[in-house]
């Protein structure tokens, strides 16, 4: 499977990716919508832990798949899972403060780190694919304006400062971490496997963080949530078992590159059905995002 590492974008992993986008920006706008606290997501990855449960036993993989796996698979499960729940956290806490037209796009900047980041496992980018990923991030900066002044979009730098902004880029730069982590974690294991012990890491490292920050019972989120819980934890493992596929046969920096198509879907969301300002630059800014998405479709 190290050949992967080399491959552009195929036709099945852009199919997977934009449905991945489209789950990934509906639990994102359920997510805002419903101003869920961290707890929430804690029940959320327990119970992607559960789903798996019965079928791995039915299959007769389990517990033996703790047995089977490479020292190094378990290293690689620990570091992603702490960088995603860093990332879930700082998204959760953006989405508490600021707009999701504006928030999910900004989260979604993780091509450009992502880009720096695969050097390190050997990914040489081609120069179409490199101006497409230049242009989802003009696309998604074009997306966090307010207007096209030239006041406004030189003052953007004060703006970038706030509380939601910081959150969201923290949220990207967690991102593209754990997706360069994550493209080596597929090449050990079928995704399927990954993905429930990424699930198992994120709930143990969210348990510890809520334990010691002590704030909403366990308990009492769930039984105030229990049905939207159980419907983001297919969504967001729907959502995420696509990327992986993805990502075994096409360039990590592609595949996180192209996902960003949930940026122009959290957009629409926020201005169509939250009422959300500032439609004119978003708009705009989601449709460059989309064309630098055809361009890294197209690269090779």
């Amino acid at each position: 499977m190290q050949s992967s590492l080399g491959k552009a974008l195929t036709p099945l992993s852009i199919i997977l990716v934009l449905i991945s986008a489209l789950i990934h920006s509906s639990w994102n706008f359920f997510t805002k919508k419903g101003n869920f606290p961290v707890e929430f997501f804690f029940w959320v990855f327990l119970w992607g832990v559960l789903f798996y449960l019965p079928f791995f036993i039915g299959f007769g993989v389990f517990p033996s798949l703790f047995l089977a796996p490479p020292l190094k698979l378990w290293w690689i499960v620990i570091l992603s899972g702490f960088f995603e729940t860093i990332y879930f956290i700082c998204l959760i806490e953006a989405y508490r403060v600021g707009d999701l037209s504006l928030v999910y796009p900004i989260s979604r900047s993780a091509p450009l780190f992502t880009q720096i980041w695969a050097i390190f496992i050997g990914e040489v980018l081609s120069p179409r694919g490199m101006l497409g990923i230049g242009l989802v991030m003009a696309g998604i900066y074009i997306i966090s304006l307010k207007d096209f002044h030239l006041n406004n979009i030189l003052s953007q730098s004060h703006r970038l400062t706030s509380r939601s902004y910081l959150l969201a880029f923290s949220a990207a730069i967690a991102s593209s971490i754990y997706s360069v982590i994550d493209k080596v974690g597929v090449q050990i294991i079928h995704p399927v496997f990954y993905l429930w012990l990424i699930n198992l890491s994120m709930t143990i490292y969210t348990g510890l963080y809520l334990a010691l920050r002590k704030e909403n019972p366990f308990w009492k989120v769930w039984d105030e949530s229990k049905k939207e819980i159980l419907i983001i934890a297919v969504l967001q493992n729907a959502a995420y078992f696509l990327v992986l596929m993805a990502m075994q046969t096409s360039k990590v920096s592609y595949v996180v590159a192209f996902r960003q198509a949930g940026g122009l879907f959290g957009a629409v969301m926020g201005i169509v059905l939250l009422k959300e300002s500032d439609w004119k630059t978003r708009i705009t800014g989601a449709l460059i995002l989309t064309l630098g998405l055809v361009l890294i479709g197209l690269a090779k």
